[in-house]
């Protein structure tokens, strides 16, 4: 164990720290991560496969160039088996003062390589029989300024919902007027359907289709009750060519037709204009 380092003056550095151990994992496709509260920080550097946590009920999931920081105190664990293609890079530290600021629980580094010749070094140099400290905490440093630099380049670092995630959340809400399924969002946002389906799910509890369904009635309920356009303009401009289709999903959601939804909504305003309170009971 390292005694906590002095600190530091320059923007690029890290707070007092304590550096553990590190390690290499290669998945025999058995088992899953163990549940646990540790007494240390872990940064979790997938190299292969796709690794699914949790922190305190908050999935966490990684894929290839993607990281996980995990903070002590906290409870995390396997939200999945381990498949048989995973592969990371773990290392256990602990910040005095908390994580730095600037670089989020979860992100994508934009230079994967660099981390990993960082971490195959430091790992090297643990293994000597008299490890150089300097060296170790060097390496130490220089993976959290790869960190901090991918955190800067992929937005808001305060941010802790995976990028991944982020992305396919700004892309449907930019195009839920198309025919957007999720086979076409995984092509935009270059990445496996399946992986992304599964990333989605966890993080929002329901299936990407259902989301991207849910967001369009949302659209559509809020040109039924501003605009003047007819159900079948406003379900082409949700997306959906066949009225029918779009009115079954309308139901789905708000447990009534278009039509029934639009009368409603009329009614309550021609009330409150009338300057009589209105009241209207949920179907």
């Amino acid at each position: 164990m390292l005694k906590p380092m002095g600190a530091q003056t320059e923007p690029d550095e890290l707070p007092p720290h304590e550096i553990f151990n590190g390690g290499r994992f290669i998945s025999r496709g058995r088992g899953r991560h163990p549940e646990r509260i540790l007494e240390s920080d872990e940064l979790i550097v997938v190299l292969q496969g796709e690794l699914a946590m949790h922190e305190d009920g908050q999935p966490r999931i990684a894929g290839p160039g993607s990281w996980i920081l995990l903070r002590h105190g906290h409870r995390h664990g396997g939200l999945a088996p381990y498949p048989k293609n995973l592969s990371f890079f773990w290392l256990h530290f602990r910040f005095s003062g908390g994580l730095p600021k600037g670089i989020p629980l979860q992100g994508t580094a934009r230079a994967h390589s660099s981390i990993m010749e960082y971490a195959r070094l430091f790992l090297n140099e643990q293994n000597r029989i008299k490890p150089d400290e300097k060296s170790r905490d060097l390496l130490f440093r220089l993976i959290f300024r790869e960190l901090r630099l991918s955190a800067g380049e992929n937005g808001d670092p305060a941010r802790s919902g995976p990028p991944l995630y982020e992305a396919a959340r700004r892309l449907i809400r930019l195009r839920y007027s198309e025919r957007l399924t999720p086979r076409d969002a995984a092509k935009a946002l270059k990445c496996n359907v399946d992986y992304l389906g599964r990333l989605w799910k966890l993080r929002t509890g329901e299936t990407l289709s259902v989301s991207i369904n849910r967001l369009r009635i949302e659209k559509a309920a809020g040109m039924l009750r501003e605009s003047g356009r007819s159900i079948k303009e406003t379900a082409a401009a949700c997306g959906y060519e066949d009225p029918a289709y779009f009115r079954r999903l309308f139901r789905t959601f708000y447990h009534m037709t278009p039509g029934e939804f639009r009368r409603r909504q009329m009614a309550v305003h021609c009330n409150t204009e009338n300057g009589g309170s209105a009241s209207v009971q949920p179907a």
